[in-house]
């Protein structure tokens, strides 16, 4: 059955020729059941993904048997789902495009009656309290004792002797065979309270790995505004310091900032065989950034397609924040019931809690402004929903009610394309939240529904991946998910690209003196694009055609492994945006945003709307096409640097605040991470290029 979104009528082609896309992926197995383990003396049992976090260590003691959880059960549905989710998704397979509305996912791959009963019975017997029901999970509470009992384990609480620590198990989960085909995955423990304190398994694992996008929840607090880059973590703002109404920028430390690549140039002390440089960006302009694109003046525009923005919180200035900042730069910002907000009662309840003023609603800023006005200068005619998830200090209470966020999109058709600026340290999440998110996103690909998560921003992070490699992050290392890495993308004069380099920033200080540098040059790594390999998944047959075996193997130390990112856009060069609160609570202004990977997957997003536009579909899971354009003109490689000779910038360096002058070498991330001449893990395939958006026409 095709779908019924008739804002994209369907293009009869051809289907066959080609064969369906591998199943081969190791991971997904984390989403189906496990084989069953039967013990000597003992019914069978089936092994569920496992509910531990990534974290290791600690003093373990079982958890007080009358201690209270909240545990979803969630509900495998029936078989051919992930078949399906492929098959709709690979070119050339003959259900290539041919995608379900929810109601009739519903009917084909929802649980049954019988499968649901079977559960819920279950559950009861074993004195759990339903909570809630759905198509997707059922809902308990239950003693950590009744917990142990049903599930065959010992919930366990893992204390540090420096305080704090996280609730494991010990013997993982199963259920009984009888059930093993009706119960996907139990999720619940990261979210209960250890003894050590507030701490859970996935804050304790997510402080491992903190780039931009891992933690850009700012501060509830009544000053908000003046403390969210202090509770941002790393933040990038550019060059110089907030704009006014017409975005045209401001001086940074005595360097006039440029308003496109190599404007302006300054005398520095001696760096890489030069004494000049160009400075630091003003920020570029949405006509810039369309232009660099290839889409200022394309016909397509996204019309027909609806982006939706995934985050915590909301805002309620954002709708007049985007038309105000699109009209300061004669563009046309919203029509009518082109952009909505998709809020339960719960994320408006949750978040106004969290407000800093009585009344007022908690918005992630900047990045809520960051993902609809970058999505919509992308695809100035697609409908952008913004859906809110529930606001709540706990990092795993916030990964569930962005998973909740995201079931919404497909359980209502929200959208074709999701944009989600939250991804965090794989060890952050458990195989059983893993295979929870991953029924979701199989489902997507069943309607239709692609996924852009951003790679992280601070190159390989802290810790390491499968083989030694970069740490990764998740949802973007799904392989139900397009991962977006980042560049530094120069423009010209002319709006044209002058050169696109790996993202991965390196600064240091220009001396008191102004003779040197306080250390030699690049200095130390600020930011740059994460990448590497996945922990939790096998290649997928997609990245076969373009990841080098060297790379997915680890050098060959072990099976081929996931790797990320799948594609890249800019991250590293900063533009404008426009929104409530950039100088002060109730202030609109605009300041010059250094997206990272989060700017660059709403980027992504919309230029896949255009595309949608152009090939009179929906694309859905965009991957297995994806990588069918590699080495095509659609797709433009991201070459390495020349480490002799890298490109740099004098100004500002917003990584330590605006008021002092830094050197800051591009295109270099961290190793491991490498860029190379092809597929790599610093920008994946590459960057869009003016043919990408046509270029899906070809399937």
């Amino acid at each position: 059955m095709r779908s019924t979104d008739r804002s994209f009528p369907w293009r009869g082609r051809p289907r066959a020729g080609l064969t369906l896309l591998a199943c081969a992926i190791s991971g997904l197995a984390l989403s189906g059941t496990a084989a069953a383990r039967a013990e000597a003396g003992t019914p069978p049992r089936v092994a569920l993904p496992s509910p531990d976090v990534g974290v290791s260590g600690g003093t373990p003691a079982p958890v007080a048997s009358q201690q209270e959880l909240s545990l979803r059960v969630y509900l495998a549905g029936q078989a051919g789902r992930v078949g399906r989710a492929l098959a709709v998704s690979e070119p050339g397979n003959r259900s290539y495009g041919h995608f379900l509305t929810p109601a009739a996912f519903e009917r084909a791959y929802g649980p049954t009656a019988a499968q649901t009963g079977a559960v819920t019975r279950w559950l009861a017997a074993r004195g759990m309290t339903v909570t809630a029901a759905n198509p997707h999970y059922i809902a308990v509470k239950a003693t950590a004792g009744q917990a142990d009992a049903a599930f065959g384990t010992t919930i366990t609480d893992f204390t540090f002797p420096y305080g704090g620590g996280y609730v494991g198990t010990t013997g993982g989960f199963s259920v009984p065979a009888a059930l093993g085909a009706d119960v996907a995955t139990v999720t619940g423990i990261a979210q209960t309270t250890p003894a050590g304190g507030a701490s859970s398994g996935s804050s304790a694992a997510a402080s491992q790995d903190t780039p931009r996008s891992a933690s850009r929840s700012p501060s509830r607090s009544p000053s908000r505004a003046a403390s969210w880059a202090a509770s941002r973590g790393p933040v990038h703002l550019g060059a110089s310091a907030a704009h006014g109404d017409s975005g045209t920028g401001g001086a940074a430390s005595g360097y006039q900032c440029s308003q496109y690549w190599g404007q302006h140039t300054e005398t520095i002390p001696k760096a890489y065989g030069r004494t000049t440089a160009p400075t630091q960006l003003c920020g570029y302009t949405p006509q810039q950034m369309r232009s660099a694109y290839g889409i200022s003046r394309s016909r397509y525009t996204g019309r027909g397609a609806t982006i939706a923005v995934v985050l915590d919180g909301y805002s309620t200035t954002m709708l007049a924040d985007a038309d105000r900042y699109f009209a300061s730069h004669g563009l046309p910002g919203f029509a009518n019931g082109q952009y909505t907000q998709s809020l339960t009662p719960a994320v408006r309840s949750s978040c106004t809690a969290y407000a800093g003023q009585p009344g007022a609603e908690y918005a992630d800023q900047p990045e809520e402004a960051l993902d609809v006005e970058t999505a919509h200068l992308a695809a100035p005619s697609a409908k952008v929903v913004y859906v809110g998830a529930d606001c709540d200090e706990n990092p795993a209470y916030t990964q569930q009610s962005l998973l909740d966020a995201m079931t919404r999109v497909t359980d209502q058709h929200l959208a074709n394309v999701v944009t989600e600026s939250f991804s965090v340290n794989e060890s952050s999440f458990s195989p059983a939240d893993v295979a929870a998110w991953n029924l979701t996103f199989e489902q997507g690909a069943i309607e239709g529904i692609g996924f852009d998560f951003d790679s992280g921003d601070g190159g390989p992070a802290l810790g390491t991946g499968a083989g030694g490699g970069g740490s990764v992050t998740f949802p973007a290392s799904s392989p139900w998910a397009t991962a977006a890495g980042g560049t530094s993308l120069e423009i010209g004069r002319n709006g044209t690209p002058v050169a696109d380099y790996p993202w991965g920033d390196n600064g240091t200080q220009v001396d008191a003196a102004g003779t040197g540098y306080t250390s030699p040059p690049p200095g130390m790594f600020l930011e740059g694009s994460t990448g590497g390999r996945s922990t939790f998944f096998g290649e997928p047959a997609y990245q076969k055609r373009a990841v080098p075996a060297d790379l997915a193997t680890g050098g060959g130390s072990e099976g081929a492994r996931r790797v990320v990112p799948d594609i890249a856009a800019d991250a590293g060069s900063s533009w404008l945006i426009g929104y409530t609160g950039a100088v002060a609570d109730g202030v609109y202004s605009q300041i010059d945003e250094g997206g990272g990977t989060s700017g660059a997957s709403p980027l992504l997003a919309g230029l896949e709307a255009d595309a949608m536009q152009a090939d009179g579909h929906p694309l859905g899971f965009v991957n297995p096409a994806l990588y069918r354009l590699y080495r095509s003109p659609a797709i433009r490689d991201v070459r390495p640097v020349n480490p002799a000779s890298p490109p740099a910038v004098i100004g500002g360096q917003p990584y330590f605040g605006n008021d002092t002058n830094y050197l800051t070498t591009l295109g270099e991330d961290q190793p491991p991470l490498r860029a190379t001449t092809g597929y790599d893990d610093v920008t994946g395939l590459g960057t869009p290029s003016p043919w990408f958006v046509t270029a899906f026409r070809r399937f």
